[in-house]
């Protein structure tokens, strides 16, 4: 149960520090996070869902800014 926590915690940590361009890689391990503790009834920190939901919303532009006009 700690372990994904502190995994959780630690991602978080790196998203935050990585290169903006290399943040939209993290969300698919971030959402697979929150889904093994959402099974296991292990609550999810709100900066950490909050983070996944900036990191698909950031998915979500980058499509759209890749369409030609």
């Amino acid at each position: 149960m700690a372990d994904l926590t502190a995994r959780c915690l630690e991602l978080k940590t790196e998203i935050l520090d990585a290169d903006p361009d290399k943040r939209l890689g993290y969300e698919p391990e971030l959402a697979g996070l929150i889904n093994a503790m959402k099974a296991k009834d292990i609550p999810v920190p709100a900066e950490v869902r909050d983070l996944h939901e900036e990191l698909v919303n950031e998915n979500i532009e980058a499509q759209f800014n890749n369409m030609p006009v």
